[in-house]
């Protein structure tokens, strides 16, 4: 009984010493929707995974502009708000309409949202369609093997780090933490004698 106790005890220490702990730190990717259009227009097909995010920023000053983005995969679809270039602020620098948005955020969440997504980039004068623009985004799967997980450093395409570096420092001391324990564990187990099993003489 001893023996299987101590054959389980050693196999639970493998398993936590061996257990994975690292995951990707999730970001967000920047798209500026200019009077040029989208930038950039696709994605790099390797920038983004399960759980990032994309921040679509309204940067065309033509007057009276407005932009509508539609993203859409296998059926699927989101569409933004009405964007803007610029909101109107009173003397607080609080926004006058709360319902003015220059900016659209879209997570990609789940395994249903892994492939390829069709963005649409639609934009109007005065409420009226001028311009439709394309582009893509394609979302990869998250397999919690990449911890520096980022994009490349372009100037369009900004990236922000959404988990702080505490959050990742703590992780990573929580599993060295596990590792010394189950390795003093391990030790100790190791150095204890069997005991022995005491027979009364017939």
């Amino acid at each position: 009984m001893a023996l299987t106790m101590r054959f389980l005890v050693i196999a639970l220490g493998m398993v936590l010493l061996a257990a994975p702990v690292a995951s990707h730190e999730l970001v967000i990717y920047t798209v500026i929707v200019n009077d040029e259009g989208p930038q950039p227009a696709d994605i790099p097909e390797t920038a983004l995974k399960v759980g990032d995010s994309v921040w679509f920023w309204m940067e065309d000053s033509t007057e009276n502009m407005s932009l509508v983005i539609e993203l859409s995969k296998d059926g699927a679809s989101a569409r933004s708000p009405t964007l803007v270039n610029e909101c109107e602020l009173d003397e607080n620098a609080s926004l006058v309409d709360e319902n003015c948005k220059n900016r659209f955020d879209f997570k990609f969440q789940g395994n249903d949202s892994i492939g390829l997504w069709n963005v649409s980039y639609m934009k109007s004068v005065n409420g009226t369609l001028t311009e439709t623009l394309y582009g893509s985004i394609t979302i990869n799967e998250d397999v919690h093997l990449d911890a520096n997980h980022t994009h490349n450093g372009t100037t369009d395409n900004l990236t922000t780090n959404v988990d702080s570096s505490s959050d990742k420092s703590m992780t990573q001391t929580i599993a060295i933490i596990v590792a010394i324990v189950s390795a003093i564990g391990l030790g100790v187990l190791f150095i204890q004698p069997p005991k022995k099993t005491l027979k009364e003489e017939e």
